[in-house]
């Protein structure tokens, strides 16, 4: 996103995660006026501009002025980084950036019918309105103030998500019948002792998906038909579960049990604790002895 380092100093780029292959960022600029910005590199990706604000401004492809009205606060603009975009930025803007490789669409190819995604299919500058980014967008907004919660399980889970559903409905993709099949015994088995093998892990969805022979797209759905949640909301679970243990049995700090349960810190694991539990882990130790 260095296409941005125009009049940089009036333009906050915070990077929310990147560990994953989609990258995304949290662009904004409180200043009208920022100007034209520096074309994006040709490379074989897209880029997916979210607004938080309502934006204005001209843009123009390959060369050619396009036609483009108000960009509204929730819906968001597609990029393919293969042709030559320029903008001239008018209004204030904030908003999350997602770059997305084409090689992280090829990834749920066969997911998706085994058809080729070459492209994903939207007007140049079109103003897209879409419920299932929005709500993936409120899911990252949290992340923007706590960091703590952009671990490696996250990204991969809001970018599977993701992917998934630009292919599916703006790559042209025939999409294949979900199978609804949970996880053989010995994959339910492997997933688990290698979650829990080391709970404060940032372990790669990715690996578990490969060590039971599956897909990343067919192992995050059949882990939630085999145990009820998805494999980083059911991470969070078995934390708060271990957390409760060494706070019932040990006299270690709650700081302590924060680290040991793979929590970024002690506010972390309170906010996490309280939410799923209904109490602080103090007022929940003091009530389970």
């Amino acid at each position: 996103m260095e296409y941005f380092r125009a009049r940089q100093q009036d333009v906050l780029i915070a990077p929310v995660f990147g560990k994953s292959e989609i990258s995304m960022a949290r662009l904004s600029c409180m200043k009208p006026g920022h100007g034209v910005i520096d074309p994006p590199v040709h490379e074989d990706a897209f880029f997916l501009a979210f607004n938080l604000l309502d934006y204005d401004g001209d843009l123009w492809v390959d060369g050619k002025k396009v036609v483009t009205k108000l960009s509204k606060s929730g819906n968001f603009t597609i990029y393919d980084h293969r042709r030559t975009w320029l903008a001239d930025m008018k209004s204030s803007f904030d908003g999350l950036g997602f770059h997305i490789p084409r090689t992280a669409l090829a990834a749920y190819e066969e997911d998706l019918g085994g058809k080729h995604v070459d492209t994903l299919h939207a007007p140049p500058g079109k103003d897209i309105e879409d419920d299932v980014v929005r709500g993936l967008v409120r899911a990252c907004i949290p992340v923007l103030t706590d960091r703590c919660n952009a671990t490696k399980m996250f990204q991969d889970h809001i970018a599977a998500i993701l992917t998934f559903h630009l292919c599916a409905t703006y790559g042209n993709a025939s999409i294949r019948k979900p199978v609804q099949g949970v996880l053989a015994p010995w994959q339910k088995k492997r997933a688990i002792e290698m979650l829990e093998a080391d709970l404060a892990a940032d372990l790669p969805l990715a690996a578990v998906a490969a060590a039971c022979g599956l897909s990343q797209g067919y192992f995050t759905r059949a882990f939630r038909l085999s145990t009820g949640h998805p494999p980083y909301r059911w991470v969070v679970l078995k934390r708060v579960e271990r957390a409760k243990e060494l706070l019932r049995l040990t006299d270690i700090t709650i700081a302590e049990v924060a680290f040991v349960c793979g929590f970024c810190d002690q506010a972390h694991l309170t906010r996490m604790f309280a939410a799923k539990v209904g109490m602080t882990p103090a007022q929940w130790r003091r009530a389970s002895r």
